[in-house]
């Protein structure tokens, strides 16, 4: 009963953290998008400042949220291909919502989070930041 209290408490804290790295992401991006929208342009803005905050969030979920303790190199293409994949969600969300009649357009992007996050969070903590799997990975990629 304790190890079953315990996990609850641990995946607890760590969709906290996620969040505050999600929101912390949310805002920096906004940020390097205003900094460099009048220099550049909107599309070069937004890229970077995706491209920027997915790096940090890559690494704080590495070290901070799963405590994984591994190389960014055993995760970074799993922590992508969960990105890209609730990215496709979400614009097939709006794209279907958006012809939805009943859906007030100004909610879709809501309603997407709603579902994208604990997506991105789950395949975070059960595939890419896997720590059994990644011990398995160091004990036999070495040999």
């Amino acid at each position: 009963m304790l190890k079953k209290g315990v996990t609850h408490i641990k995946f607890t804290k760590q969709l906290f953290k996620f969040g505050i790295i999600g929101l912390l992401n949310t805002i920096l991006t906004y940020v390097i998008y205003l900094v460099l929208l009048n220099p550049t342009n909107a599309t070069l803005a937004m890229g970077v400042g995706y491209g920027v905050t997915s790096l940090l969030g890559l690494t704080l979920n590495n070290h901070w949220v799963f405590q994984t303790g591994s190389s960014l190199k055993s995760v970074v293409w799993k922590y992508y291909a969960t990105y890209l994949f609730t990215w496709v969600i979400s614009v097939l969300f709006a794209h279907f919502a958006s012809n939805w009649s009943l859906m007030n357009p100004h909610l879709i992007p809501l309603v997407s989070l709603i579902i994208t996050v604990p997506t991105n969070f789950l395949l975070s903590k059960f595939w890419v930041f896997n720590q059994r799997h990644i011990k398995e990975v160091r004990r036999y990629g070495s040999q």
